[in-house]
């Protein structure tokens, strides 16, 4: 915060005599607040039991003698809520005297580097070593509260000090370990010795109460018929808090005994029981939070599953790119749709969902593995939906360089570190969905390799070290969208005119990209929606003005006052203006008022440039980077102009 207040001071001046910037003061109104509503009643014995638990860690934290703590339960019982409740009451608790509050999201796969990042991240170090946390972990009192580990974690491989470690020199200070797993096997190896809390599920006159919370209470009470029935689901659940919500959820909008008869005899037919002890189980019980989605939501829910959660811009895309979305005036709808469809999901209890700027969507375990057996065929296909992210340690075991696993495969997903792809010498007329991104080792695809996809319509290439596309890519004429941001792909391919059904040509981040000519491709991709050459690629007048006609949202670098001051008539969404001869500049003019969307800025080397007025009715801009500016003496924020900046970088 320091060194921002430093560089405002330095670099930028805002006329306090301005009267752009004059605050109205509000009118002050006083309102009746209604009384809080009363806490459900199985809200209250849900977090007895939560509570109980809470003060056994709290009495295992107190003694000086434990330093690791096991919670350990099957998945969806609610070992992570317990664990946020003791993170919480930690940080609100200063009398026990820890310098550092550490709570660490693990999964079954993650990597060990991944955790000691969130480590780092959260001392605030710049450098992620385990020999760095340790040398300020080992003189802190510290507590690492570590969710959902599936096997024995090595605490000084990540950098933590053990807390029953010899060493003198440490014994002075407070280490103490909490970690949450299904595996009570875990727990031993981990060395909590005894010093474990076991999750149960809920007995049936509590798990009535909490399924009851999320159905439609006043339906299920109008007759004893109805509640008999809703009383068998809810038995169904097993006591699961995760199961109780989510299905209840799911019958909220049934009103009629026939549909409740329904879903009871579905469950009952499906062979199931929820078994204590066996997860799996669940699987089918879940499902029917699923089946009560319409058909577009099920495929977005399932999309969403395979990238394991993401930001909600990257969401957005690949909803766009699956053609998920349909037809838009702009970039600003399309948000808004998916707004709207995450809080749907939200309110299904399918996913969590931050409605933030970065807008983070987040799985439970359960439920992503609910998502990879729907998505299976209820497992009786695991090559259907293929992904391998190796992000997650061995995230699916299936051999990619096999040709053979390709044959039937709809979606592939492949991220991070695969070098070699199979030579295919049959056709993947399934394969719907490619993506293989963030690899620098993936630099070739062989010669022929899209041939045998004629069916692709997503294809996504982001963050390879490809220099060049095979001529073949010609042969994707059912190809949709194509990304290739981030490789070294420079110029554009020749063969991208013979893809007539592109819709979303993503090409930012091309080092040298230049001026792009598209003229061929123009008058070939007549369906073409958005084109991102962003930051370096530029486009004249002229072509800029055919974009226009068809396409929704651009992104591109502007290189000429020309093009600059014609900005207010075309769909801007990402922008970097370079090397402008000019003295002032309004946001309002850089995009189209009704159709723009402008998210990322950068002004670069405009020696000129004085003043910077950022106005307008409104903004959705993200990104802000203003470089090399000699001559800046002002950026002015108007009030009517309300910024959500979240990368805001004045270098």
């Amino acid at each position: 915060m320091g060194y921002w207040k430093n560089m405002a001071k330095e670099c930028i001046q805002i006329e306090r005599g301005d009267k752009s910037v004059e605050r109205r003061q509000p009118e002050i109104k006083f309102t009746n607040i209604p009384p809080p509503k009363p806490v459900p009643e199985s809200y209250k014995i849900v977090w007895e039991k939560i509570r109980s638990n809470v003060d056994i860690a709290f009495s295992y934290l107190a003694d000086e003698t434990v330093g690791i703590i096991g919670i350990w339960g099957m998945g969806g019982v609610g070992k992570t809520t317990l664990l946020k409740k003791i993170n919480q009451q930690l940080l609100d608790n200063a009398n026990m005297g820890f310098d550092h509050v550490l709570f660490i999201e693990a999964s079954q796969n993650t990597l060990l580097e991944e955790v000691r990042k969130q480590i780092a991240e959260r001392l605030n170090l710049h450098r992620a070593g385990k020999e760095d946390i340790f040398n300020v972990l080992k003189i802190s009192n510290f507590v690492l509260l570590l969710d959902n580990i599936w096997d024995e974690v090595g605490l000084i491989d990540l950098g933590i000090p053990h807390p029953y470690s010899d060493d003198n020199s440490t014994k002075q200070y407070k280490h103490k370990v909490i970690f949450t797993t299904q595996s009570e096997d875990a727990c031993a190896k981990m060395g909590a010795g005894e010093n474990t809390i076991k999750v149960e599920c809920l007995e049936s006159d509590e798990a009535w109460d909490l399924f009851k919370d999320n159905v439609n209470l006043a339906v299920i009470e109008s007759d004893e018929k109805f509640k008999e029935i809703a009383w068998q689901v809810m038995e169904k659940c097993g006591g699961f808090p995760l199961a109780l919500k989510v299905i209840g959820k799911a019958m909220s909008n049934k009103k009629s005994v026939q549909d409740w008869k329904f879903i009871l005899n579905s469950i009952k037919n499906s062979g199931t029981e929820v078994v204590r002890g066996v997860q799996e189980s669940l699987l089918p019980i879940l499902k029917f939070s699923y089946d009560n989605l319409t058909n577009d939501l099920k495929e977005c829910f399932l999309s969403i599953c395979m990238l394991r959660g993401q930001l909600k811009h990257y969401i957005v895309e690949f909803f766009m790119g699956l053609g998920l979305i349909g037809d838009f005036d702009n970039l600003q709808e399309v948000y808004g749709t998916v707004e709207n469809i995450l809080k749907t999901l939200e309110e299904s209890c399918l996913l969590q969902y931050s409605d933030d700027d970065y807008g983070f969507v987040r799985l439970h375990d359960v439920i992503y593995e609910m998502a990879v057996w729907i998505a299976s065929d209820c497992g009786m296909n695991m090559n259907k939906w293929i992904v391998k992210d190796f992000h997650y340690r061995g995230t699916f075991e299936i051999p990619l360089i096999d040709a053979e696993n390709w044959r039937f495969t709809n979606r592939m997903i492949i991220i991070g570190l695969e070098k070699l792809l199979p030579i295919l010498s049959h056709q993947c007329s399934d394969l719907l969905c490619l993506m293989i991104e963030s690899n620098p080792y993936f630099k070739n695809i062989p010669e022929g390799f899209f041939r045998q996809m004629p069916n692709l319509t997503y294809l996504n290439l982001s963050g390879t070290n490809i220099e060049e596309l095979p001529k073949d890519i010609k042969c994707l004429v059912n190809l949709q969208y194509l990304n290739i941001s981030n490789t070294n792909i420079s110029p554009l391919p020749k063969e991208l005119v013979y893809l007539k059904k592109l819709q979303y040509l993503i090409c930012s981040h091309l080092n040298g990209l230049g001026k792009v000519d598209l003229e061929d491709l123009l008058s070939r991709l007549q369906k073409l929606k958005v084109i991102d050459i962003y930051p370096s690629g530029w486009v004249d007048l002229e072509q800029l003005k055919k974009l226009k006609k068809h396409v929704k949202a651009i992104g591109m670098r502007v290189v000429s006052k020309e093009v600059l001051q014609q900005l207010s008539c075309f769909p801007m969404a990402w922008l970097c203006l370079y090397n402008l001869d000019i003295i002032s500049l309004s946001f309002d003019t850089l995009s189209c008022k009704n159709h723009g969307f402008l998210q990322k800025l950068e002004i670069e080397s405009c020696p000129q440039l004085e003043q910077i007025m950022m106005n307008g009715s409104g903004s959705h801009l993200k990104y802000l980077s203003i470089s090399d500016v000699k001559k800046l003496a002002n950026i002015i924020w108007k009030l009517r102009f309300s910024p959500s900046l979240s990368f805001p970088f004045f270098p």
